[in-house]
């Protein structure tokens, strides 16, 4: 079995009104255990988009790609890849060491914290952040992230650009380490000044020009017959450890960026002044605050979230680890919990200590949980949208999320059309209402059974649109 098995790929971009520009015109390569091939050509000539192929970022237009003999869009193919792509960000709120620690566990057999930190450089500036590196420092930590996981298959793309002198020395050190322990790799250059050390290390030197690969140097006669057999890894990482990790880092985020969570409570305190009425009408006024909160809140921490990791580039490097995207996801959900829930808190806490709602513990419990598990199908929106919409236009969203959940769930359908109202019923708001009001003692339909179900739908329904939207992540490819 080889490595990368890429048989008759093509792969055109639109170009114009009408026309259309061929990238890759029936292209084959393959990469067996032990190679070192250098991919060469000119900007925009299509290396990249043979690597984003390769790596399950890209859906080729014909032909058929293998990574480690599976299909490249699942998580499985890569346990044992590394990858250093061009234009990734990592998350700033979080030090160099703390994001090694969080890739390697994806990896089932990782490499130790401190021998990497140690062989690319950046002991010293483990408990950095990424902002207060250099352009060089970075390089070495995105060539740090894609050793943590003991890789039997690194595909760099231009891995020295940034590095200054030392920098280089240590990458080439490294690369040098690497075939000796048998690692194959796929690079990707066009940087002059490589290609004397690269044509004496490197086994296949290729360039692609015009959407075809031509041999610039072709493996000698005793790298023809090495064995082309690797073992398949199928054993992955423990999925509880890796979810431990995942949302660990989203509370490090959160805490590093507390602005967020002030604006949170200060939006929910704003419920202190509704005026002094009777303890029915606050009630209800307290109700519905909290519900519109927790809508706009659920989509814009998950939604914006997404976004600008989508657009930073990290998402993209996320995509090509093992990590399971739904456990990436499920992080993600766990922390706009903890967002809504001290949302929704502040807010009883006011109706409680200031307006003096009294309640039984079990009667708060429930309407919380109600609220906060009818939010569900509109988190998962948030996600979808997350990955089709840019971070600006996700705030638009938000903002037109109160009219409109104000007019879909109900409340004005005395001033419908009837024909209206025959599709208002229909969307999630309307359900969310209903389940709201049963858990409130509000005056209801009786259809408690009916709003579950409707939830329940859409929330499997926005899981499936999300999960669609992450594999047809437009930013990523």
């Amino acid at each position: 079995m080889n490595l990368i098995e890429v048989k008759q790929v093509s792969k055109s971009f639109p170009e114009g009104m009408f026309g259309k520009r061929t990238i890759l015109n029936d292209v084959d390569l393959t990469v067996r255990q032990g190679d070192f091939v250098v991919l060469r050509g000119a900007n925009g000539a299509g290396k990249s988009t043979l690597i984003k192929i390769i790596l399950g970022l890209q859906e080729p237009d014909s032909g058929s790609v293998e990574l480690f003999g599976r299909s490249p869009k699942t998580p499985e193919s890569k346990l044992r890849v590394g990858t250093i792509f061009q234009e990734v960000t990592p998350p700033n709120s979080l030090k160099v060491k703390e994001l090694i620690n969080l890739i390697r566990s994806y990896y089932p057999d990782p490499k130790p914290t401190q021998e990497i930190l140690r062989t690319v450089g950046l002991e010293d500036k483990q408990n950095a952040f990424p902002s207060d590196l250099s352009g060089g420092q970075k390089q070495r930590l995105y060539f740090a992230i894609a050793l943590v996981g003991n890789p039997q298959l690194l595909i760099l793309d231009e891995p020295t650009r940034n590095l200054d002198d030392e920098g280089q020395k240590t990458f080439w050190e490294q690369v040098q380490r690497c075939q000796k322990d048998g690692v194959t790799i796929l690079m990707v250059t066009h940087i002059k000044a490589e290609q004397s050390v690269l044509q004496n290390s490197a086994t296949h030197i290729l360039t692609l020009a015009d959407g075809k690969l031509s041999y610039d140097k072709r493996p000698n006669l005793a790298s023809a017959n090495q064995p082309t057999c690797v073992p398949v890894t199928t054993k992955q990482a423990n999925p509880v450890g890796v979810l431990f990790m995942q949302t660990k880092a989203e509370i490090l985020q959160l805490i590093r960026t507390p602005i967020y969570l002030v604006g949170v409570l200060l939006f929910s305190g704003m419920a202190s002044l509704f005026p002094a009425d009777d303890s029915h009408t606050l009630k209800l006024l307290l109700v519905l605050f909290g519900a519109i909160s927790l809508l706009m809140f659920s989509v814009d921490r998950l939604g914006k979230r997404i976004a600008i990791e989508r657009v930073e580039g990290w998402l993209k490097l996320l995509k090509v680890t093992p990590l399971q995207p739904s456990l990436y996801l499920v992080a993600k959900l766990f922390m706009t919990m903890v967002v809504l829930m001290t949302s929704l808190a502040t807010i009883f806490g006011i109706g409680i200590y200031k307006f003096g709602i009294v309640q039984s513990v079990a009667e708060w419990s429930l309407l919380s949980s109600s609220l906060l598990l009818g939010i569900i199908p509109f988190a998962m929106a948030g996600i979808a949208l997350g990955y089709i919409v840019p971070p600006k236009a996700l705030d638009a969203i938000t903002g037109l999320l109160i009219p409109v959940a104000l007019i879909s769930s109900g409340l004005f359908a005395d001033q419908m059309p009837t024909s209206l109202n025959d599709v208002i019923v229909l969307l999630p708001f309307v359900h969310y209402k209903g389940l709201i009001e049963f858990a409130a003692g509000i005056a209801n339909d009786h259809q408690l059974m009916l709003h579950i179900l409707w939830l329940a739908f859409y929330s499997v329904l926005g899981g499936l649109i999300a999960k669609q939207a992450y594999q047809r992540d437009a930013l990523a490819q």
